[in-house]
């Protein structure tokens, strides 16, 4: 782990609890000294992966050969964030890595939350921007450990946008990765990783019965299987739950993303190489993904982006059951059982030439597809409570139920191209909004705000008109009217005279526009 940040306490904090899983070594290096030191560790082969975070992490991820693992944040990280540094002082400034978040801008608007945003890609940037807001007054900053570093030189209060739930997801990430690397280590069933199965998905909706018992057919029939479906959906929950229920449970499962990987990186994780294949290559040489699996399963999440190349030599490996790693001449015997992701079309990619006609069937002796979220609405009530639940805020579980009461039919009826990684995403930030919404009656004026990852980041007047109670409807509609186009305003207008019977006063007091207004846009009524 490369750190000379505030987050090195957080990180050694949590190193500690891996001390019998991995061993972790904290290293106060950056940039290029950051950079000499990775490359010599990976190719003594003293090291499998790295972590970094912030600037330092997207240099490395630029220039390191090695698998690299970056500490990210999310918007629910940035909100509590925010929300803690908002305790200490209205003034508060935001400093993030080369983009703004200009959807926090947005929500911190609609809630009246002052903040200042600046971006960074060098630390004089970083040290620019906190000396341009502690000009405009700022008092508590938010940003990277280089960030807060800096703040507090300068006399400010310093909060990490960096949540101990992103820094543990990463170190199991690392983790994972050095045993699907290790040759003869790869990664099993453990203390250190816990694999789903059928059991975890949550919902009781015919479709998901099926998928369950689909899982539980595929894990009895050692066939390839194609995992199809969109973003968001769980397929390596799926992957994971067919290796559980299958005979190979107890030999490895090693995973691997194809979009991930630089092509000479994936190559060379893919089918190993042996000792002088190549500048760097270890003594000894290194198996690859499908030595390391031996017994058990390799799961190739979005194959759809392997290059061609790799994807005949995947064919003849599945054909002969033999791999030859990089820089041999001879076979090595592999058993294993593959498992495939993809969130796009395989069939129409085979057709524009960009997959390979015959790894798609070989792929393909059995398919699962995956519903939507929007297919499955029934499950909603049931994932959305668990995710409430299970966001690690202190908010009372009756102050949940009450939000889902409220909210679920509007939860229902939206479309979710994100599918359950965005219902995730929503729930764990309308619960840090309910730390700071004592009165649950208001939620229609926030909730689109939660919305902000999504395609359809404001509700539609056809949605809104299931919201509970002609005030709290009229106070959403107000919001959607404030940032609709002009040829949307005279719908919203409609929806709102519907709502108070035709009351041309109450609508243009509620949506903050004139009597002529609302008569013009709501003469069709």
């Amino acid at each position: 782990m490369f750190s000379i940040s505030a987050l090195a306490g957080t990180l050694r904090e949590i190193a500690r609890d891996y001390a019998g899983s991995a061993n972790i070594e904290l290293v106060p290096k950056a940039y290029e000294d950051a950079l000499a030191y990775a490359r010599n560790r990976y190719y003594t082969d003293t090291a499998d992966v790295f972590i970094a975070a912030g600037s330092n992490g997207a240099f490395l991820q630029n220039q390191l050969e090695a698998p690299l693992v970056i500490i990210r944040t999310d918007g629910f990280d940035v909100m509590q964030a925010l929300a803690s540094a908002r305790k200490a002082s209205a003034a508060v400034g935001l400093v993030s890595y080369e983009h703004s978040f200009e959807e926090l801008e947005q929500f911190a608007r609609a809630f009246d939350v002052p903040l200042n945003t600046r971006t960074y890609r060098t630390p004089e940037d970083a040290r620019r921007a906190v000396r341009e807001l502690a000009q405009l007054g700022v008092k508590v900053v938010v940003g990277s450990g280089l960030v807060t570093e800096i703040a507090q030189e300068m006399g400010l209060e310093a909060i990490l946008i960096y949540s101990r739930q992103g820094v543990v997801k990463a170190f199991e990430e690392a983790i994972r990765l050095a045993s699907a690397k290790a040759s003869g280590g790869v990664r099993r069933n453990s203390q250190a990783y816990t694999y789903h199965n059928e059991q975890d998905l949550i919902g009781n909706s015919k479709a998901v019965e099926k998928l369950r018992n689909t899982i539980r057919l595929c894990g009895s029939i050692d066939f390839s299987v194609l995992i199809q479906g969109e973003t968001g959906v769980g397929k390596e929950l799926v992957a994971q739950s067919i290796h559980t229920s299958s005979p190979r449970a107890g030999k490895p499962f090693v995973a691997i993303n194809c979009a991930s990987l630089t092509e000479s990186l994936l190559e060379s994780e893919l089918f190993g190489y042996e000792e002088g294949a190549f500048s760097g290559a270890v003594k000894g040489g290194r198996a690859g993904m499908f030595e390391s699996a031996q017994g058990g399963t390799v799961f190739l999440d979005e194959i759809g982006d392997m290059p061609l190349a790799f994807q005949t030599r995947l064919l003849r490996i599945l054909e002969d059951s033999t791999v030859r790693r990089i820089g041999s001449a001879s076979p090595r015997k592999v058993d294993f059982r593959l498992l495939a992701a993809s969130n796009v079309n395989l069939q129409q990619a085979v057709e524009e030439g960009r997959f390979r006609e015959d790894l798609y069937f070989r792929l393909n002796e059995m398919l699962i597809h995956i519903p939507p979220l929007r297919e499955r609405t029934e499950d909603i009530a049931e994932l959305a409570g668990y995710f409430l639940r299970t966001t690690p805020v202190r908010v009372s579980k009756s102050r949940f139920d009450e939000f889902l009461h409220l909210a679920l039919p509007i939860l229902q009826s939206l479309p979710w191209p994100g599918n359950i990684r965005q219902l995730k995403n929503v729930c764990r930030r309308a619960a840090v909004m309910m730390l700071q919404e004592s009165d649950l009656s208001s939620w229609p004026t926030w909730f689109p705000d939660l919305m902000v990852d999504s395609q359809n980041s404001a509700l539609s007047p056809g949605q809104l008109k299931d919201l509970p109670g002609p005030i709290d409807s009229m106070n959403a509609l107000a919001l959607a009217y404030s940032r609709a186009p002009k040829h949307g305003r005279a719908e919203i207008v409609r929806e709102a005279l519907k709502v108070v019977g035709g009351e041309v006063n109450k609508v243009a007091e509620g949506l903050g526009i004139s009597r002529s207004t609302v008569w013009r846009l709501g003469k069709s009524v």
